[in-house]
């Protein structure tokens, strides 16, 4: 009877401690699985901010030797004539033996013009300069030397309440409407440029228009022409944002930005 009894406890004791094993097991190798996928996703995140940072940071290193080339092509063009100019006038005002002031004003007024155009050059290349002002102000300072020349007018307009955006973000983006300006002194032969700013609860809209020969668009954005194009809608990705670019031939281009403010 005892012996009876005894196995009758062995038979519930043995598979209690089977399945209390069983369970245990279960629990640890869930435990370990889960901490596996937590160490793995861990892992694949630091991966993609640190694949996001190189992009990130090769795309302000291609930006700012695109402006390096735009800005060294100004100078040339612009800063060099005006100093050439006045050495000419110099060697003029040399050789004449009268005093005359009105070629002397024009002299005083050329050198003028060129040391405000290196000024503006230094205040569009400096990320620092760029992060003490707000993107409209910084956006608003590249169009005034723009309009300077005297070739293109430039405007602004603002709709809803000015909202900042993350720091790296704004510079980016000043970056793309900096692009944006320079393909259209280099191949739009436009005489109007207009930015408009609209900014919305979640995302602020900038509009760059001007009224050049426009383009083909679907044709120009694939062609090798087109990289500059490929680059301002690839940069607008990169922070989250999107580009849409329509044009008509003779009609104009108008490029819109999507921008998150985070």
């Amino acid at each position: 009877m005892q012996n009876d009894q005894d196995r009758e406890i062995l038979f519930v004791i043995i598979p209690s401690i089977i399945i209390f094993f069983a369970l245990s097991s279960a629990i640890v190798f869930f435990m370990l699985y889960f901490q596996k996928r937590k160490f793995q996703y861990v892992k694949e995140k630091n991966e993609r901010e640190k694949q996001f940072a190189e992009q990130l940071l090769q795309s302000r290193l291609e930006m700012q030797e695109q402006t390096f080339d735009s800005i060294s092509q100004e100078i040339h063009d612009n800063v060099g004539q005006l100093l050439s100019l006045a050495r000419l006038q110099l060697s003029i005002a040399e050789q004449s033996e009268m005093n005359d002031k009105g070629l002397l004003a024009d002299i005083k007024g050329n050198i003028g013009n060129a040391l405000t155009d290196l000024r503006d050059i230094a205040k569009s290349l400096s990320t620092s300069r760029i992060q003490q002002l707000t993107l409209i102000q910084a956006v608003e300072q590249e169009l005034q030397r723009i309009g300077r020349s005297g070739t293109i007018n430039c405007s602004v307009e603002v709709s809803g309440n000015e909202q900042a955006i993350a720091e790296q973000k704004k510079i980016i983006t000043f970056r793309i409407v900096q692009e944006s300006l320079q393909n259209i002194l280099k191949h739009a032969a436009a005489t109007n440029i207009a930015v408009g700013f609209e900014f919305l609860n979640e995302q602020l809209n900038i509009s760059i228009a001007d009224d050049g020969m426009g383009f083909s668009t679907d044709e120009n954005i694939k062609a090798e022409s087109g990289l500059g194009l490929q680059n301002i809608i690839k940069r607008s990705e990169l922070i989250m944002g999107k580009a849409t670019i329509s044009s008509t031939i003779n009609l104009g281009t108008k490029i819109i930005l999507t921008i998150p403010y985070v």
